[in-house]
């Protein structure tokens, strides 16, 4: 199947505004970005919750090396809910994990997270983080 760059470009597009921040967050003092408002169909239909589906994420990605509450890596402390929840609402905590933009890839010296655990964190944060 041949693609045209038309195609590639929407596909690409499509990609990047699915499933984040709904809102203008600081990601340096003094910078805001603003994540596009998507509402996806994925995210509608989930009701991915901390406890459940994403502490056993953040934990064996992030938590347990560098971003535990005894090391906090780049200042940032992911070992519970109130934390992790916070650093969610921020541009660079997606944008890390997808290696997107300016930010340092997350997790740190390992492969990309997979789509599907991307959109896991991803709707987390769209359906308000709970």
């Amino acid at each position: 199947m041949k693609v045209n760059y038309t195609q590639a470009i929407l596909i690409a597009a499509l990609a990047v505004t699915s499933c984040g921040p709904k809102k203008a967050v600081e990601a340096t003092p003094g910078i805001a970005e603003t994540v596009a408002p998507v509402v996806s169909a994925i995210c509608n239909n989930t009701n991915y919750t901390y406890s459940a589906d994403v502490k056993s994420i953040v934990d064996n990605n992030c938590a347990k090396s560098c971003h535990s509450a005894a090391n906090h890596a780049g200042g940032i402390n992911l070992s519970d809910h109130e934390n992790v929840k916070t650093e969610a609402q921020k541009a660079r905590f997606m944008m890390s994990l997808k290696h997107e933009g300016t930010y340092a890839p997350m997790p740190k010296k390992s492969p990309k997270l997979s789509d599907s655990t991307l959109n896991i964190l991803s709707c987390w944060i769209e359906n308000g983080c709970k």
